[in-house]
């Protein structure tokens, strides 16, 4: 109801509006922004022409496209979180940027909530534990997690184990296809899930999909090496061979190559654990923010300057 959220925003006062979606509300910001002339920053989060590949819709693609950039550029600035993203946006046409991280929660995911409890219970107390997690759907390449875990177990089936945390449309299939040394935790959050993170050995993460990929600063944070791909948001939080791997993206082989090296060299796991937790730390919820209020603070100050040059 624009009506209602116009007179909600004109009794609050914005000095900046920041559109955090392309579409509803995020475009009924936009334009209330544009019609009060009043700073206005997009935000892009969300890689929508993977997303429709994976679903065969990739014919939606070009007119998608033109839709964002046009959206985009209608803001005095676009947030994205990663390079590669800005990137992707400059190859839409899109130039106005900045970044926009994310952050994590040291209080939460740290490795001393590793629980032996809990890996006694889940009947994998005496196995290396890789973990994904994440949203159990096509873009984010799970067939490559899928044909992996077979591949690994050809070797490693008696000594390794993995868990998966998360639900979506992939659930059933994964579920079925899986070998038995797969172990599914539904939807965790909070305390559980860090327990879940502190309590496996490995990341696995093959998703060449992320504009960031919050779930490898989490991993990061708990002491854990990562194995993901050298494509998206991911690219920009691995450090090759100091805190995990870049596998080729979409490459079974170099994905099953690069968890093989860290899975046999419990000194390496330790030294990219030490590495990671370390990066993660550079990556606090206040420092993120702290960025953010600057660019709101730019914002702000271009168009003040813009009125007295008026």
């Amino acid at each position: 109801n624009m009506l209602r959220l116009n007179k909600r925003l004109d009794a609050f006062q914005p000095d900046v509006i920041l559109s955090m979606t392309e579409f509803t509300m995020g475009m009924a910001g936009l334009i209330y922004a544009k019609k009060r002339k009043i700073p206005v920053v997009t935000n892009y989060s969300t890689n929508f022409g993977m997303i429709l590949n994976s679903y065969n819709l990739n014919v939606l693609g070009n007119a998608l496209e033109k839709y964002l950039a046009w959206f985009h550029n209608e803001a005095d600035m676009t947030l994205t979180p990663s390079m590669e993203s800005q990137k992707k946006l400059e190859n839409m046409g899109v130039f106005k940027t900045a970044l926009f991280e994310r952050g994590i929660d040291f209080e939460c995911f740290d490795s001393g909530h590793r629980s032996i409890q809990y890996r006694q219970e889940a009947g994998i107390d005496d196995k290396l534990v890789l973990l994904y997690v994440g949203r159990l759907s096509p873009e984010k390449d799970l067939d490559i997690l899928m044909d992996a875990m077979h591949r690994l177990n050809d070797h490693y089936q008696d000594q390794i184990a993995l868990v998966i945390t998360g639900e979506g449309p992939m659930s059933a299939e994964l579920k079925k296809s899986m070998p038995a040394n797969v172990l599914f935790t539904g939807y965790k959050k909070g305390r559980e899930l860090a327990e879940i993170y502190a309590s496996c050995d490995v990341f696995a993460f093959p998703s060449s999909f992320e504009t960031f990929g919050n779930v490898v600063l989490e991993a990061f944070a708990s002491g854990l090496p990562v194995i993901g791909v050298a494509k998206g948001g991911v690219k920009g939080l691995i450090r090759h061979g100091e805190n995990g791997y870049l596998a080729d993206p979409r490459d079974v082989e170099s994905f099953v190559a690069c968890v093989e090296k860290v899975i046999t060299n419990e000194f390496l796991r330790k030294r990219f654990g030490t590495n990671g937790r370390a990066f993660a730390k550079t990556k606090s919820w206040q420092s993120v923010f702290d960025n953010l209020m600057d660019i709101f603070d730019s914002m702000q100050d271009t168009c003040d300057q813009s009125i007295n040059d008026t």
